[in-house]
């Protein structure tokens, strides 16, 4: 790669390195994961069939290395950005005149759900009703398997749509989580909303994709959600998954039986992620003006008390209603539907108040 150096005192935000494909490991509908050959010690990339066109065995490619470099979260596999083998140029087809990724040399067409050239460019003069819908917000992207598994096996007719925010991986194609629950028949539609892309439909922001879910695709049960790849700075306001204390509001004022999943752990290393996470509490301090209840799950004497002082200590034990459910049946979710979910690495018999929040906060919602 030439050395580009630095333009003034600012020094460049992209690392990139023409490759050659090895092998194809692994093909998706719209996702290759691939092998390179390159001079970098991480091999593996990702190609995106929709943005690049597919690849094969001896392709020569420029590949998005900065991640990797990093060794960030986000890292473990390169971008494919260009393939230099397969044509000079790529004509658009199909319709849309929305642009995702705007004013980026990646900037994508996609057809908005709100736009005129969409069949249902016209459902979107009616208000947002929510009345009767039930929400689920939660800030990590591996909270989305589990509970779309917990209501389906409560509750096997509930349609189930997904929100994707732009607050963490922007394809949606990234997700293997959303592959899994789509493959199972545990959930019926995603909606990417913002810079997000790749759903079954793509929205413009949250309000839209509120109407879209609830009003004209009739679902009956929303997870608010951003992909793969939270970013934290360990601040307390300075993390993406902040932007999903607005929602709330939103929806308890629509008449949505709204819920925020919290976030515990007590396998969590760092101090502001044990018991309750920061993240949560921080939320419901600055953000949340409704009185929303915090769902807790059974837990042993010692945590529970734990993760109760952590709200009185914030302030929130007497703001907010507090209720506790048995989580633990998720346990018998997960087993139904063959299902082996993990957060930040670790499973269910690794951080087990973790899973069980997220099925208190089930079991509260539908008993």
């Amino acid at each position: 790669m030439a050395n580009l150096g630095k333009r003034g005192t600012s020094e460049l935000m992209i690392e990139f390195k023409k490759a050659t494909v090895e092998k194809i490991e692994k093909t998706q509908e719209y996702l290759q994961e691939v092998s390179l050959k390159i001079d970098h010690p991480c091999k593996r990339a990702y190609n995106y069939i929709k943005m690049t066109g597919p690849a094969k065995p001896g392709d020569v490619v420029l590949a998005n290395t900065t991640a990797c470099t990093l060794n960030l979260g986000t890292g473990g596999y390169h971008y494919i950005m260009a393939n230099f083998s397969t044509c000079s140029s790529i004509e658009l087809f199909g319709q849309g005149h929305g642009m995702k990724l705007k004013y980026t040399p990646n900037q994508i067409k996609v057809l908005f759900a709100e736009e005129p050239d969409s069949p249902l460019h016209k459902k979107f003069y009616q208000m947002l009703n929510l009345k009767g819908k039930l929400i689920f917000i939660g800030e990590l992207h591996s909270m989305l398997l589990p509970l779309c598994a917990h209501i389906k096996y409560h509750s096997q007719n509930k349609k189930i749509a997904c929100i994707i925010t732009d607050h963490g991986a922007l394809p949606v194609w990234l997700s293997q989580n959303i592959e899994l629950l789509k493959s199972k028949g545990l959930l019926e539609s995603v909606i990417s909303i913002g810079n997000a892309f790749g759903g079954d439909y793509e929205c413009v922001n949250i309000y839209t994709a509120l109407q879209l879910a609830a009003n004209i695709l009739n679902m009956d049960a929303m997870i608010i959600t951003m992909g793969p790849g939270i970013l934290g700075t360990g601040t307390p306001f300075g993390f993406s998954g902040l932007e999903l204390g607005f929602y709330i509001d939103l929806c308890y004022n629509k008449e949505a039986q709204v819920l925020y999943v919290p976030r515990i752990s007590f396998r969590d290393t760092r101090s502001r992620h044990y018991g309750i996470s920061h993240h949560f509490i921080n939320i419901f301090k600055e953000l949340v003006t409704k009185p929303v209840p915090i769902v807790l799950p059974y837990m042993d004497h010692n945590k529970n008390r734990y993760v109760i002082k952590q709200l009185r200590d914030s302030d929130l034990l007497y703001k907010h209603p507090i209720a506790i459910r048995n989580g633990k049946n998720i346990i018998n979710s997960l087993f139904e539907y063959g299902l082996n979910p993990t957060t930040m690495g670790r499973g269910l018999k690794d951080d087990p108040e973790f899973f069980y929040a997220l099925g208190a906060v089930v079991e509260y919602a539908l008993m």
